[in-house]
């Protein structure tokens, strides 16, 4: 069993509904997780991964609940395409934008705390998203949303890398202590404090 394998964008669970209705969003060309849920499923992973989320029977976390969340806070045009830079809303979290994929430039964005979506050409020409979960020797194992964990080498082509970095400076507290568990996340905090991994203003 893959460990993401309820993450997966044809999981039954995040199709019973349109994920992007036709009232709210007028102008998508798809509506269901298993025609365009890469990124979301790809970006619910890496908060797993990162810590800034979980996925407990006190406190489930999967897809769906991650863009219901980005829904209610207005972060897709009306043709329900993502702006990565909306994320800061919810977390503390930069997006820093994308660069060519090559070995060495992954291994620095990760060197340097970057969290990171890796794109590869999709089916109908568009980018597919998957997350980064680990490197290994010259290659890096990814969750794609469509098979699960796959090596990166596996792939004809990859794109790009779509970099993130955490930020918690004053500004990034504040959005923390917007969240229902301030004293687990000022914990969060003070390890992100630790190894150096905020980007934000108040702290570089």
């Amino acid at each position: 069993m893959n460990r993401y394998e309820t993450f997966l964008q044809t999981n039954p669970q995040l199709n019973e509904e349109e994920a992007w209705p036709a009232h709210r969003f007028p102008e998508a060309d798809y509506r269901y997780f298993r025609e365009c849920g890469c990124l979301i499923c790809s970006l619910s992973v890496l908060l797993l991964e990162s810590g800034l989320e979980e996925n407990t029977e006190e406190k489930p976390f999967n897809p769906w609940i991650l863009n219901q969340r980005l829904i209610a806070c207005g972060a897709f045009t009306p043709s329900a395409d993502l702006e990565l830079a909306e994320i800061q809303k919810l977390y503390p979290l930069r997006y820093c934008g994308s660069l060519p994929y090559s070995q060495k430039a992954l291994e620095h964005a990760l060197e340097s705390g970057s969290l990171c979506l890796i794109t590869v050409p999709g089916i109908r020409a568009d980018r597919h998203f998957t997350a980064l979960l680990r490197l290994v020797a010259n290659d890096a194992v990814v969750f794609d949303p469509l098979c699960g964990e796959k090596d990166l080498s596996a792939y004809d082509q990859v794109c790009e890398i779509r970099e993130f970095r955490c930020a918690v400076g004053e500004k990034c507290k504040e959005i923390f202590g917007l969240r229902k568990n301030p004293e687990r996340d000022k914990k969060k905090i003070e390890k992100a404090e630790i190894e150096r991994r905020c980007c934000c203003a108040d702290c570089i």
